[in-house]
């Protein structure tokens, strides 16, 4: 079995920083994305059960093989897909839930837009130190910045 191997992400002076306008209108492809590496990841998990069962209750080396076989080609799908997100500049957290980090400036720092899956659009943002547990609203960027700029 292979494990997820995905290409190096791009070089921090050609990394791609997103506004938040810019991340909700990328959002629409990254969620079909998303979705399908989701949907590819239960699978996974699916078939690696499978197989510890099946090498437990002994069945035929073939049968084995086969679901061996299924779960590379679809570790390579996941692979492809994870590059395509890569490509456009997000960052895949976690393929089980479809959450996915949009980089983006504030205040002369690197912040992180953050969306999963079921969430209607991109509403949370965390310090690139913070992950998930740290999400804050991005109303809170937005009033930072209306603010600054009426002084």
């Amino acid at each position: 079995m292979t494990m997820v191997v995905t290409k190096k992400a791009k070089v921090a002076s050609e990394r791609k920083y997103f506004t938040l306008a810019e991340a909700r209108r990328a959002l629409v492809l990254v969620e079909k994305i998303a979705l399908d590496i989701q949907r590819l990841e239960s699978m996974r998990r699916s078939i690696i059960h499978e197989i510890d069962a099946a090498q437990r209750q002994d069945a035929p080396a073939e049968e084995i093989v086969a679901m061996e076989q299924e779960f590379d080609l679809m570790t390579e799908r996941l692979s492809s897909l994870v590059d395509e997100l890569t490509a456009i500049g997000v960052e895949l957290k976690d393929p089980a839930r479809g959450l996915v980090d949009f980089p983006a400036m504030y205040e002369n720092r690197e912040v992180l837009l953050c969306w999963q899956l079921g969430e209607p659009s991109i509403e949370y943002w965390h310090e690139t130190s913070g992950g998930f547990a740290g999400r804050r609203m991005v109303a809170e960027l937005e009033r930072s910045r209306t603010s600054r700029s009426q002084h």
